[in-house]
């Protein structure tokens, strides 16, 4: 593995999709999804789709997929303590992930966004507060996006989703294996809020 020369990171392109309406409380039987506040944006990244990917990364990946899914059903579901034995045992699974089948540009953009993924999933771990985890979500499914999207491990559609009342009102998004809303930055409280960005085809 090189360590020591520069990230060679595909350039990234941001599109900026402004949107209207807002989220509001809602009973789990409203199936209706909600727009962003006006003035809020959500944000993605052109990311490069490697087509010469070894199948033990996409299956690592994909054993990422499955510590992510678990962390996500926690977050929605409430439980701090669950959110945070789900990151645990996350983080734990990207400490064993073997980098050999990885290309020199692909380890590249694997260890910025691995770095990221943990950094995420150590703010749950520590976190003493379920909103605090909740923050940590978003770093966590930024970088899970990112390595879905460039590795395709996926053996069925994912669902990039948008809430616009996450972080504060700023918005985060998320990975679902549903195309129904099911919002782990809101929880129990409105649990449809938000939309569909795009599907990730496998």
């Amino acid at each position: 593995m090189v360590m020591n020369r520069p990230l060679r990171l595909q350039p990234y392109v941001v599109l900026v999709i402004l949107s209207l309406g807002s989220c509001t409380p809602q009973s789990r039987d409203d199936h209706g999804g909600h727009e962003p506040e006006e003035g809020k944006v959500a944000v993605s990244v052109a990311i490069p789709l490697y087509e010469n990917v070894d199948p033990k990364i996409k299956s690592q990946v994909a054993g990422f997929l499955t510590g992510y899914f678990s962390l996500n059903q926690a977050l929605i579901n409430d439980s701090l303590d669950g959110a945070k034995v789900a990151a645990a045992e996350l983080s734990a699974t990207t400490v064993e992930f073997d980098k050999s089948g990885l290309s020199g540009e692909q380890m590249d953009f694997y260890l910025v966004h691995s770095s990221n993924l943990r950094v995420g999933l150590k703010d749950i771990s520590g976190s003493d507060d379920i909103e605090k985890a909740r923050l940590g979500l978003a770093t966590v499914s930024e970088a899970m996006y990112a390595l879905v999207k460039a590795f395709q491990p996926n053996e069925s559609t994912l669902y990039y989703q948008y809430c616009p009342m996450a972080r504060n009102n700023e918005g985060a998004n998320w990975l679902s294996v549903t195309e129904e809303l099911v919002n782990p930055y809101m929880g129990q409280m409105m649990l449809r809020c938000g939309r569909t960005q795009e599907k990730l085809e496998p």
